[in-house]
């Protein structure tokens, strides 16, 4: 078998045999020369400790140095401290494998600041020699290896970033739910304390009497004790004494209507006068009797006074409730507000300058370098436009920018096709009769997301294929109307439910409403699919 050359010996026998036999052949080297040391990479030749034998201009200019002082010098002395033994092992491979290897390190320039090259290297053995050597191919790569490093750090930013914001919205939704919480253990707790106060009230605070002619013939220690008597006292005192004055009129009117026969109230509320002259509240309620052989009422007293008193704090508290609320879900509002612009305005701008960077240095590297070697900085592009898109979703599922720019009716045709691009199978069917400016702005944020919520519980639940959605001015009430064909649910089976078997969307569009002044109405039953009416009167 014949001898195997490298091929850098047959180029240079080429040479000889076209110096011997060719009158063109000093024409021909000088021209070698020329694509050798002006070529815009570095080319090297290198024994197999890494001293330098030969380099072209280009190689001398990435070293930043003169061509003729690189010669029978250590490569290492020009490298940075950190890539050493990136090319003592980038060596020892060229020379196991026998294949052509390449890494990337870093230079330590004399003249400006260090750059990154790309080394491409083969082995050879020397012919004349009889060495091993290897070639080298330096390519500077600085620009990309900038590129790299600041779309890392731009991601690492983003990363921490979206994870600050993601940290606050479940700092804000924990600290909302704690507030609900806390609201319903209120709740509760008035509730219970009204049930024990009633259950006192029926045992203990009752009184007996018998009245006979307007005059109290029997009473026992619990009706002495409601007005202060003692409890002879009481007897054979006018019954209208115990009454306030105001009331005593309607006393003696139901008093006589039931002596009658006639049909009066068997119980009612009504003012009376204490011994010490106090006005308390007591419930009242009687019958006829026969009593010492001639007609007579019998009846019942309970001091109600405390339980008017926690009524009235009661409508009070329940009032202070709605308007905490109501603030909550303005609260919950305006932060959607101001997270879905900071994410566009911040994050979003700066995936955007992002992405507008990496495809400007593409363009420049392209000209410069091989475009094989930009594929990984390429596939950054769509994982940076992809990452825009979700943004953008994030900030319109927060509050669409058009609600605050545009307006309700506006919103609800762009939410309608949304909806209908993502439920291809759902179809919706709109009927807008009114205009921007009959939709107070308070009710615009309240109208969406009832919609909103609405149109997930159609998506998610309700299997039908067809919404009609209708908004229109009628008189003074503005009516929203929303039905679809789904399979419906029993209403009175889902209201009998604990509100956390429930669920939180209709309950959350029934609080939205109703704190907004509007009428609510439901209407569903199994195959027959529902239908949400919410009535506004402005």
């Amino acid at each position: 078998m014949a001898e195997e050359k490298n091929p850098s010996d047959v180029d240079r026998q080429d040479l000889e045999n076209t110096k011997n036999n060719r009158p063109e052949s000093v024409h021909l080297r000088r021209r070698y020369s020329d694509f050798f040391q002006f070529a815009p990479v570095g080319y090297f030749t290198f024994d197999r400790t890494g001293v330098i034998l030969e380099a072209n201009s280009t190689g001398a200019l990435l070293l930043g140095t003169d061509r003729n002082r690189l010669l029978n010098k250590p490569f290492s002395q020009f490298i940075s401290p950190e890539s050493e033994k990136v090319f003592e092992l980038h060596s020892r491979r060229i020379f196991n494998s026998r294949t052509l290897q390449s890494c990337d390190l870093k230079l330590s320039n004399h003249h400006n600041s260090p750059i990154w090259v790309q080394l491409e290297s083969l082995a050879f053995q020397n012919g004349r020699s009889d060495s091993e050597q290897f070639l080298t191919v330096a390519k500077e790569i600085t620009h990309r290896k900038a590129a790299e490093e600041a779309l890392r750090k731009t991601h690492d930013e983003l990363e921490q970033r979206v994870a600050e914001r993601t940290a606050e919205l479940e700092n804000i939704n924990r600290k909302l739910r704690r507030q609900i919480f806390e609201c319903e253990l209120a709740e509760a707790a008035l509730k219970e304390s009204e049930q024990k106060y009633s259950t006192m009230v029926e045992d203990a605070l009752i009184g007996v009497y018998v009245i006979k002619d307007g005059i109290i013939e029997f009473a026992n220690d619990k009706l002495a004790d409601i007005y202060g008597y003692e409890k002879n006292e009481l007897i054979g005192m006018q019954s209208l004494d115990l009454i306030h004055p105001e009331d005593r009129a309607l006393t003696r009117e139901m008093r006589t209507k039931r002596l009658t026969g006639e049909n009066v109230p068997s119980e009612y509320e009504i003012r009376g006068l204490k011994k010490n002259g106090d006005t308390i509240w007591v419930m009242r309620s009687f019958s006829l009797i026969n009593y010492q052989d001639g007609p007579a009422i019998s009846g019942i007293v309970s001091d109600v006074t405390k339980r008017r008193k926690a009524e009235e704090a009661l409508r009070e508290s329940g009032k202070e409730l709605r308007i905490l609320s109501n603030q909550l879900l303005s609260a919950e509002e305006k932060e959607r507000k101001r997270i879905a612009r900071e994410l566009h305005d911040g994050i979003g701008q700066a995936l955007s300058a992002i992405k507008f960077s990496v495809e400007n240095s593409l363009r420049q590297l392209r000209n410069e370098a091989d475009h094989r070697e930009l594929k990984p900085l390429e596939a950054v592009i769509p994982l940076t436009q992809k990452t825009i898109e979700e943004v953008r979703t994030i900030v319109k599922d927060l509050r669409p920018s058009i609600l605050d720019d545009l307006g309700i009716l506006a919103t609800i045709n762009w939410f309608c096709r949304e909806f209908q691009n993502v439920y291809t199978d759902i179809r919706i069917k709109t009927k807008i009769d009114i205009q921007e400016g009959d939709i107070p702005s308070l009710l615009k944020t309240v109208i969406y997301r009832i919609l909103q919520e609405a149109l997930n519980n159609v998506a998610k639940h309700s299997r039908a294929n067809l919404v009609q959605l209708k908004l229109e001015k009628s008189g003074d009430r503005i009516n929203l109307k929303i039905q679809d064909n789904g399979l419906g649910f029993d209403l009175a089976k889902t209201i009998s439910l604990k509100p956390s078997q429930r669920g939180f969307g209709l309950a959350s569009m029934r609080e939205r409403a109703e704190l907004s002044g509007a009428d609510f109405e439901i209407v569903s039953s199994a195959g027959k699919g529902t239908v949400i009416h919410v009535q506004w009167k402005v």
